[in-house]
C-alpha cells in the first residue's frame, strides 16, 4: 500500500495550507467569530477555498463580482482583497445579523469601498441589478441554485465565470435523498449538458462547480 493511500484528507489539507500564501490576517478573526457566534458555522468557506477564490479573481481579471450568500463575510473579504482598486463585489444575503457582522469585518479590513452589501432575497434582488458581472460566486440555499443560475447567466459577460459551492454535498449527490441532494445533483447534470457553458466540478472541500459562459448574449 502506498503512503498516499494511508494519508488522510485533513493531512493533505494541512499540507496545502502550509505551502500556500496566507490570506488577509483579519480572516482568522472572521473564522473565530463565526465558530463562536454563528448558528451554522460550517456554512463558512475554508482557508483553501478562500485562496482558490482569490486566485480565480486575479487570474480572470474580475472587476465586477456578484456574490449570493454573504454569511459572515469570509468569502466576501477574500474576493474584495483580491480584486483591485476601483473594482466591486456586490454581496447579497437574506440574514441581517450575519450581514451586519460581515459589514463590520469589511470596515475593519478597510475594504468598504470595494463592497456593496445588500440584505434581502437574492431571487428578488438580482433581477433589479442592471449590471454585467465578470464573476459570480453562489453559496446560498441549495434548492434555489438552479434559479440563481438562470438569473445570473444573462448578466454574466462572455467568458465570465460562475462558481457554485457545495456541489459534492458531502457525497450525498451520488445517492440523493433530500430535496437539497436532488437539487444539486440535477444542477450538476444540467451544467454538464448545457451548451451555454463549459464546466469543471472541482473536488476542493465540498466541491466547487467552475462554470464559464461560452455563448454571447
Amino acid at each position: 500500500m502506498s503512503e498516499m493511500n494511508t494519508m488522510g484528507i485533513r493531512d493533505l489539507e494541512n499540507y496545502s495550507r502550509q505551502h500556500s500564501k496566507p490570506l488577509h490576517p483579519l480572516l482568522e478573526q472572521v473564522r473565530e467569530y463565526t465558530l463562536k457566534h454563528a448558528s451554522s458555522p460550517q456554512m463558512m468557506v475554508g482557508e483553501l477555498e478562500g485562496k482558490f477564490l482569490q486566485l480565480i479573481c486575479t487570474l480572470s481579471g474580475a472587476w465586477n463580482v456578484l456574490e449570493i450568500g454573504t454569511f459572515t463575510g469570509y468569502s466576501t473579504l477574500c474576493i474584495a482583497d483580491a480584486i483591485g482598486r476601483g473594482s466591486k463585489v456586490t454581496s447579497i444575503d437574506i440574514n441581517p445579523d450575519t450581514s451586519s457582522a460581515a459589514a463590520n469585518f469589511i470596515n475593519l479590513a478597510g475594504l468598504q469601498d470595494r463592497v456593496r452589501l445588500i440584505v434581502g432575497p437574492a431571487l428578488e434582488i438580482v433581477p433589479t441589478i442592471p449590471e454585467v458581472f465578470d464573476l459570480v460566486f453562489i453559496d446560498a440555499d441549495k434548492v434555489n441554485y438552479d434559479n440563481y443560475y438562470e438569473l445570473v447567466l444573462p448578466k454574466l459577460r462572455y467568458g465570465g465565470l460562475i462558481l457554485f459551492d457545495n456541489m459534492l454535498w458531502s457525497g450525498r449527490v451520488m445517492n440523493p435523498q433530500s430535496e437539497e441532494d436532488h437539487a444539486l445533483h440535477r444542477l450538476n447534470q444540467k451544467l454538464t449538458m448545457d451548451s451555454r457553458v463549459d464546466n469543471f466540478l472541482l473536488p476542493l472541500r465540498d466541491g466547487i462547480q467552475v462554470v464559464q459562459k461560452v455563448v454571447r448574449s
